[in-house]
């Protein structure tokens, strides 16, 4: 029997590769996750930190030059907020931009699940991707940006994990990494990390310019909406002190109304009788002892 060639060495076709680089001001978090993607992915070429200042289009004359025709770009805003740009092709595109939360590295998760490193995944896709035209062509940039290429040098020749792509009620994408156990995708599988979640903001037509395939109407600045926070926060507090100011303008009105004493004309009234005025002199007779021993030992006090 002959010996397949072809077989024995299969040919390398796809060497593209995907640039991946951060902006200036990152935290430690995002680089974690991108050092746990370049770990998964052997087609992954990093490159130093990205000055956010400068135009994005830079970012395509660096891919250019590493010899790379995708670009992933994890940029950081404020300080707080996380962007994700991914560009399937840096000569014609398409490009979209994504809002990136729940950001939890492998490391920091500490699974059970594991898998070899440079192997191939299993692509999982929620069946929402194919029910409108612009979730099609986002499942189509995903499985460029996610997979590994056949018969890379540094890749495993089998199937010992799988990537899903959950897409819940509001659009946002759930990002999961499993493994499966022996290789057998009938067991359970285990989770392997690292965990992130995607907004998809809007998609461009070029690789970072262009004209907007589609743009996210529900999609809400995190700018704006902690400027909402703040000016509600501010009308409650406006309104409580209009509300004490309230208080007290009704409060000192209800000072300044005489009200009938009824209780107090009733014992005003002159005393006739002996025995009360009797009893009234003992009272007073005992208020002024108590007036004079306190005034005593004011005195005292005083003196020492």
């Amino acid at each position: 029997m002959g010996i397949d060639e072809a077989a024995a060495n299969p040919k390398w076709i796809d060497r593209s590769r995907t640039m991946v680089t951060l902006s200036r001001g990152v935290p430690a978090r995002v680089r974690h996750l991108a050092g746990d993607l370049k770990n998964f992915f052997p087609q992954i070429h990093s490159e130093p930190k990205f000055d956010k200042k400068d135009n994005l289009l830079i970012l395509n004359e660096m891919a250019g030059l590493s010899r790379c025709e995708r670009v992933m770009y994890f940029e950081s805003r404020s300080g707080q907020d996380f962007y994700l740009w991914l560009s399937t092709n840096i000569a014609g595109g398409p490009s979209a931009k994504f809002r990136v939360f729940n950001v939890h590295t492998m490391s920091e998760l500490n699974f059970t699940g594991n898998c070899l490193k440079y192997s191939r995944p299993i692509l999982s896709f929620d069946p929402t991707f194919e029910s409108e035209p612009h979730m099609q062509l986002l499942k189509e940039m995903l499985t460029q940006m996610f997979y590994v290429p056949e018969n890379h040098p540094k890749s495993k020749p089998y199937f010992d994990h799988i990537i899903n792509f959950g897409l819940t009620p509001d659009r946002r994408i759930w990002i999961r990494f499993y493994a499966i156990p022996a290789g057998n995708i009938d067991i359970e599988v285990e989770e392997i990390g690292p965990r992130l979640v995607l907004e998809l903001i809007r998609i461009l037509n070029g690789s970072f310019e262009g004209d907007v395939l589609y743009n996210n109407q529900q999609y809400i600045s995190p700018r704006f909406h902690r400027r909402q926070i703040r000016v509600a926060a501010a009308s409650k507090t406006r309104a409580r002190a209009a509300e004490k100011q309230s208080r007290a303008v009704k409060q000192s009105v209800i000072k300044k109304i005489i009200r009938p004493d009824h209780v107090g004309e009733i014992f005003n009234e002159e005393v006739n009788s002996k025995e009360a005025k009797k009893l009234m002199a003992q009272i007073d007779a005992r208020k002024n002892k108590k007036k004079k021993s306190t005034n005593g030992v004011t005195k005292k006090k005083n003196k020492a």
